[in-house]
């Protein structure tokens, strides 16, 4: 183990989320969301809090200052511990965490990516699938009756469909993909958020993407031609948030949907939060301008997966929205979704993250980088807001 892992411990990516155990005391569940660790660690508030403050650059018995600065005093004695048992466990970067890592790795690039949603937020099997994506046409707010011979889709070049689960986006999707019904590209860049939010912009993998309707074909060509001008480092050092995340996933199976079993492939690309950036053209420039030197004289159509909107308890707010909460934000949803209709991604990255706080747009990545890739914008189809009474999630579908 290099020196600095043994005196600077740096916590691996971690979603922490508050418990109560069965004797009434508080707890904190940590989940790995690139599945590399087996199961959840579950520790206590205390042992969390020390954690928290192993970031790479702090030596033990500074993490203790900062902890008793922070009105947390425990001993050095206490802080090596919980450093050791967070070595052994792999929470922290070190042999243990890197060996599984490997293994993790190597399982998900021994084969298509597994469709990791099926069986829970869709069927798994294939009969059942066909039968609730074509439910989604006739049901309430859907496009209609789907009509497989629509030429609708010819030149279709930009597509933004939803991520969240089908039962409740249902008939937002069928919009989307309603209108894709005779697209006439063979290269689908889908663009997805990557909601663990990994250090790079953009992450590929080579593995095609398997589904109950069958699988998707990676284009490999386009991928390789990415990572020789941009490096494998930049591009699959996160490689493994593809493994469990959904928002490319179900695009995958929508596309595999509505385009049959002609021959097309696609180039899925997890996309990192960009909401923080002020300048995102300069931060996603060189991807974007290589992406469009590897995909030169095809015919290429930029998916979005992206919802927008998150508000209510269970993202952070003290509580749920009112009905003319709602009303407001589906106005001001509107109108950041103006700015993809007027092709202008500068705008809609601007207005996406305006009370960013409140909002927590999580698909403003994908949409933004989608847009730059097709050079246009998109028509809006289909605008809708989930909600359970206590949270929110709003969508929408367009195409352009």
């Amino acid at each position: 183990m290099p020196p600095d892992e043994l005196t600077r411990p740096r916590l691996v990516p971690l979603e922490p989320r508050p418990i109560e155990l069965e004797d009434g005391s508080p707890a904190v569940v940590l989940r790995d969301p690139l599945g590399i660790l087996d199961g959840a660690a579950v520790v206590s508030p205390a042992a969390y809090w020390v954690l928290a403050h192993f970031d790479g650059a702090r030596e033990l018995p500074e993490v203790v200052r900062a902890l008793a600065k922070a009105g947390a005093r425990i001993p050095l004695a206490d802080v090596e511990r919980v450093a050791a048992q967070a070595s052994e466990a792999g929470l922290v970067h070190g042999p243990v965490y890197r060996a599984r890592r490997e293994g993790a790795l190597a399982a998900f690039r021994s084969g298509p990516r597994a469709p990791a949603c099926a069986g829970g937020a869709y069927p798994a099997d294939e009969t059942e699938l066909r039968e609730l994506l074509a439910s989604f046409y006739t049901a309430p707010g859907g496009p209609g009756p789907r009509d497989q011979r629509s030429r609708a889709g010819e030149g279709v070049r930009l597509l933004v469909a939803p991520h969240i689960d089908f039962r409740r986006g249902g008939a937002s999707y069928a919009h989307a993909y309603g209108a894709l019904e005779g697209c006439d590209a063979d290269l689908f860049v889908v663009f997805g958020t990557a909601h663990a939010s990994p250090p790079h912009l953009h992450t590929l993998t080579r593995q095609d993407y398997a589904t109950p309707l069958g699988t998707v074909a990676t284009d490999r060509e386009v991928v390789n031609a990415l990572a020789a001008e941009l490096s494998e480092e930049e591009l699959f050092s996160d490689e493994l948030v593809h493994a469990g995340e959904h928002s490319c996933e179900f695009q995958m199976v929508w596309l595999r949907w509505v385009l049959g079993d002609r021959p097309f492939r696609a180039v899925p690309v997890l996309c990192s939060s960009i909401s923080q950036l002020d300048d995102p053209a300069a931060a996603t420039g060189a991807f974007l301008a290589a992406l469009a030197r590897a995909t030169r004289g095809r015919k290429v159509c930029c998916v979005a997966g992206a919802d927008l909107a998150h508000v209510g308890p269970q993202y952070g707010d003290a509580r749920a929205p009112t009905p003319a909460e709602l009303a407001a934000l589906g106005a001001q949803d509107r109108h950041t979704l103006g700015f993809l209709a007027g092709a202008d991604a500068a705008g809609f990255h601007r207005d996406a993250t305006v009370d960013d706080e409140r909002r927590r747009l999580c698909g403003v990545a994908p949409i933004y980088a989608a847009m730059r890739a097709a050079g246009r914008g998109a028509r809006l189809l289909h605008y809708g807001q989930w909600t359970d009474g206590t949270d929110m999630v709003s969508f929408a579908a367009a195409a352009g």
